[in-house]
């Protein structure tokens, strides 16, 4: 039985999950979120149990509950 398999290279694949736990770290920050932290640890495990696939995984749960940006105030033409 044939598997799929992916291998990245340790010499890319540490600082590339490392950009990505940075990017998601940032962004939580940015949105006042108390876990900051936890989610950008959670990617950069996520990025080597299972390869890449563990990041992807926790990216998709950190976009459905990180903290909505609220639209500024905007003015609506008189009639």
């Amino acid at each position: 039985m044939a598997g799929v398999q992916i291998v990245i290279p340790w010499f890319l694949a540490i600082p590339l999950a490392a950009l990505c736990a940075v990017w998601i770290y940032r962004d939580a920050k940015d949105r006042d979120m108390d876990t900051a932290d936890m989610w950008a640890v959670g990617t950069f495990i996520g990025f080597f149990v299972p390869p890449l696939i563990g990041a992807i995984l926790v990216y998709a749960f950190y976009l459905r509950k990180r903290n909505r940006r609220r639209g500024g105030p905007y003015a609506v033409p008189g009639r």
